[in-house]
């Protein structure tokens, strides 16, 4: 069975995206490179829904790791079909992409998954995963 994970875009409107700040999330974090905010396992295989809860469009990318989109509105087309790294996720609109991480782990270093969007990446719509080799129980945590 796969593992689910949920990816909500979203954005602040009003003045502060005028004058700056952090308008633009992930989950509802802002991006900070001192926070893993996933631990995958290596080998695995994941469904991630990535929602758009904002009114602009956002190319969601992800390093070191290609997808299928496997649901969205009106269904995958044509150039879609494929393996991507990025999704176009419109206002309002859901998309699960299938996700298969290779046996390669290091938990030392994370990839990021972001919108492609450099000034919407730059506000903070951005987050960090590692690949790990064995999953830690939360118990022992």
């Amino acid at each position: 069975m796969s593992n689910e994970r949920l990816m909500t875009l979203q954005m602040r409107i009003g003045p502060m995206m005028m004058f700056g700040g952090d308008v633009f999330s992930i989950n509802g974090k802002t991006m900070d490179m001192n926070r893993i905010d996933e631990v995958v396992k290596a080998g695995s295989v994941e469904i991630w829904t990535i929602e758009n809860h904002s009114m602009v469009p956002h190319p969601f990318h992800t390093h070191n790791v290609q997808f299928k989109i496997i649901s969205r509105r009106g269904g995958a087309q044509g150039h879609e079909l494929g393996h991507k790294d990025v999704v176009l996720v419109h206002p309002d609109e859901k998309v699960k992409v299938l996700i298969k991480f290779s046996e390669f782990s290091d938990e030392n270093i994370p990839y990021m998954y972001h919108c492609h969007i450099l000034e919407h990446e730059d506000r903070g719509m951005m987050g960090q995963f590692v690949v790990v080799r064995t999953m830690q129980n939360k118990a022992d945590e």
